[in-house]
């Protein structure tokens, strides 16, 4: 539990300091100004007086450029916090068009190094993003990051001292309220000035192994991968008139808290009341939005005769432009984004209760064609079937397939850009060399396979023989620790070259070790066979030990966007989650439903919490959509791109919130329930899609790689705020469904104040 401390709060030479016996937090000089052209300026306080409980601190100040500002701040003490309201006029016009405010407040500690520091910016900066141990940060490669509020779930940012537990956060309370579009110009100079309500909070070290915490209005990111790969830095500027400038309202919290994910989550539960969450409430119902998925899934089977292919090809080839409906090739992909039987299992839950034996017909068929012939007799299986040319291919490059099998570097930049071409030309050229198939991609194809198997077991024990074979695979390659390697070869030989591809330390190549946990725990259930449950333990204490007690969670994700694919992501954790919950439900000890609540403690953190204002005449503008209960999808991207992986993992967080006595983390299963049906077409809401029961892959909340470039694909860079990234694929569908199915399945119901009575009562 965390503890409130109850700083003294006092103002002397014109700043200010919160103290408390050993610690504190102090603002030399509170007010920052920079004109746009200028320099940043920072001034003290001109005069401070009391009235009751607030104190006024205030100040009339010239910057450089000629402009005369009336700032005031009020402070106010509440437990363990002070709000400040500042309030900042323009008195006088000068010469810059435009100008930029901020406050810095730096930690105070009698003894401290920045090594000690730990950090939290939601979905970007996790303890010290060091998970290839190189005691550098994996991304920005600086622990100076800003974050805008667009891309900033919690509205909030956090230190934490470790060897004392000493905590301080610094919040926006008022929410941004409106925004307008950065034009290609702008993005091109990088400073400019705009009418945002959007400003940004951040992180940085500073002299004496101190920290310090800082806002900025307008925004301010000083490292970023908004811009480009270059991480350079962009800032807005208020337009520079008479009047009110900025009205913001911010808190500053001290805590000790016993470690990083108490301390994570005691500021998300917080900030959770400040922002007055709620649940999201979309237009559409869990069963009707289930209903036009699984409609639209069946509008895009297909099945090859044998005269076409002798291997007899079937799949859901759900993986095309949502505006025209064209499928983007013919690759029948199994597991991570085609997540073909994922999409089978679901199909035979709503074909068996529909009563519609064509459903449950068809994804047999597509779970007969992995079992025939994807997988090896050493329990290994290929990925993706290529049925035009009667190949299997790799995934390795993820979204930037073309990689693998372009010659001509001029076609690679047409269709992904300059910028990613560029960083990402001379893996892809080792990858090109490299056989195997994602851990995380095998896993994904036989759990679902399994899960259909105890629905619809009759005539099908090669299903099972199938899930057999891989678990006796998963065995022979586990290591003595319980681990497994990212990624195998076909001979199963784990794969650790690239290493920004799989791994560039132990932590990092061996977080597959995240996946097989329901498998095994499912052929436990199956067979009976002990080596599985025992696999399982050992890979389970793994997790905790390595991932889970340090807070150095990655490995989510198979592709990346640059840099490196093995990165802290949300659906990594997604997958710690579900397998310490899995590991606790077959042995029934305690310490893997422990570790399941702190990880979904941090899970949550991934988790928007308020609704980001869009630009008029923006898609998610006009399609209503809300971010609250959507969850940041990495670390690279960051805050400013969601996608919809949670949908699948809403069951597990909800069954661990009510096994653990956790009521906090059943209110984020909600909010993720309902807030992503908000990108959901629908007939009354169809988001200029094609058809009803499409959803993207994700969203932009902010901008990510938007220097103006040229692409064919336009997923890949240069997208702007209020954009979807134009793809559609099968996973979403597939993960929405299993998702209503296990929460149905696990509470006998959808409805969440219903599982909330029953677990918690009135609490």
């Amino acid at each position: 539990m965390s503890t409130t401390l109850r700083p003294q709060l006092s103002f002397d030479d014109g700043g200010v300091r919160l103290s408390t016996d050993t610690s504190g937090m102090r603002l030399p000089r509170p007010i920052l100004v920079e004109p746009l052209g200028g320099e940043i300026q920072t001034f003290a306080y001109e005069s401070v007086s009391s009235s009751g409980d607030a104190v006024l601190a205030s100040a009339r100040i010239a910057t450089s450029d000629g402009s005369v500002l009336r700032v005031d701040d009020v402070y106010t003490s509440a437990e363990g916090a002070v709000r400040v309201e500042r309030i900042v006029v323009v008195e006088e016009v000068g010469e810059a068009a435009g100008l930029r405010v901020g406050i810095d407040v730096f930690s105070d500690l009698e003894t401290a190094d920045e090594s000690q520091w730990q950090y939290f910016i939601a979905g970007q900066l996790y303890n010290r993003n060091d998970n290839d141990l190189d005691g550098r940060e994996d991304y920005l490669g600086t622990y100076v990051q800003d974050v805008r509020d667009d891309k900033n779930g919690t509205l909030a940012v956090l230190a934490r001292h470790e060897p004392s537990g000493f905590t301080t956060s610094l919040a926006r309370l008022n929410r941004p309220t409106f925004d307008t579009s950065v034009s290609d110009i702008d993005l091109s100079d990088r400073f400019f000035v705009q009418e945002t309500d959007i400003g940004s909070l951040g992180v940085a070290p500073s002299n004496g192994g101190q920290v310090r915490l800082r806002a900025s209005f307008p925004f301010f990111e000083e490292n970023s991968f908004s811009l480009d790969t270059d991480a350079s830095a962009w800032a807005a500027f208020a337009p520079n008139r008479l009047g009110v400038l900025a009205e913001l309202t911010y808190e500053l919290r001290l805590t000790a808290t016993p470690d990083l994910t108490e301390a994570i989550w005691d500021l998300y539960q917080h900030q959770y009341q400040m922002l007055g969450t709620a649940r999201p409430a979309p237009d559409v119902t869990f069963e009707e939005s289930l209903e036009h998925r699984q409609m639209l899934t069946q509008l895009y089977y297909r099945d090859w005769a044998e005269t076409e292919d002798a291997r007899k090809p079937a799949g859901y080839l759900v993986h095309f432009s949502p505006r025209t409906g064209e499928t983007q090739g013919s690759l029948i992909e199994f597991g991570f984004s085609g997540d073909q039987s994922l999409l089978a299992y679901a199909q035979t839950v709503w074909g068996q209760e529909k009563n519609v034996p064509l459903y449950v017909d068809r994804a047999a068929s597509v779970i007969d064609f992995f079992v025939e012939h994807f997988q090896h007799e050493n329990g290994y299986s290929e990925g993706i079937y290529d049925p035009l040319n009667g190949t299997f291919t790799q995934w390795f490059t993820g979204i930037l397939m073309p990689f693998q099998y372009a010659s001509d570097s001029d076609d690679i930049r047409r269709h992904v850009g300059r910028q990613i071409a560029g960083a990402l030309a001379p893996i892809a050229e080792e990858l090109r060399t490299v056989d195997g198939n994602y851990l995380r991609t095998m896993c994904e194809s036989i759990y679902p396979i399994l899960l259909t198997y105890k629905r619809n077991p009759q005539g099908h024990g090669n299903w099972l023989k199938a899930g057999r074979r891989f678990g006796d695979f998963l065995l022979r390659t586990q290591a003595h620790d319980g681990s497994w390697f990212r990624a195998y070869s076909p001979d199963g030989d784990g794969l650790m070259s690239p290493a920004a591809w799989f791994g560039g330390s132990y932590l990092e190549q061996k977080t597959g070790t995240i996946f097989p946990i329901p498998v095994l725990t499912t052929l436990f259930d199956l067979t009976g066979d002990d080596r599985y449950l025992s696999a399982a333990r050992a890979a389970a204490d793994f997790i905790i030990s390595t991932y889970v007690d340090p807070v150095m969670y990655a490995g989510g994700l198979n592709d990346t966007t640059h840099i490196k694919s093995v990165k802290t992501d949300s659906v990594g954790l997604m997958f710690v989650v579900r397998s310490l919950w899995k590991a606790y439900v077959a042995t029934g000890e305690q310490r893997f439903l422990d570790g399941a609540a702190k990880a979904g403690k941090i899970l949550s953190s991934w988790v928007f919490l308020w609704d980001v204002p869009f630009p008029e005449g923006t898609l998610l503008a006009q399609g209503g959509f809300k971010s609250t209960g959507w969850a940041v999808c990495d670390s690279i991207a960051g805050g400013g791109y969601l996608d919809n992986e949670f949908l699948e993992f809403t069951g597990d967080l909800a069954n661990v919130a009510v096994a653990a006595g956790e009521p906090g983390l059943l209110d984020v299963s909600e909010l993720v329930q309902y807030g992503m049906q908000y990108a959901l077409s629908t007939p009354t809401n169809d988001h200029g899609y094609i058809a009803p029961g499409i959803q993207c892959e994700g969203v932009m909340t902010s901008y990510w790689l938007s220097a103006p470039d040229t692409t064919s694909f336009s997923g890949a860079v240069a997208k702007h705020k209020g954009d979807d990234n134009d793809t559609c694929n099968a996973l979403t569908n597939g993960q929405a469904a299993y998702g209503i199915y296990d929460l149905r399945e696990s509470f006998g119901t959808l409805d969440y104040d219903e599982i909330r009575a029953k677990a918690f009562g009135d609490a």
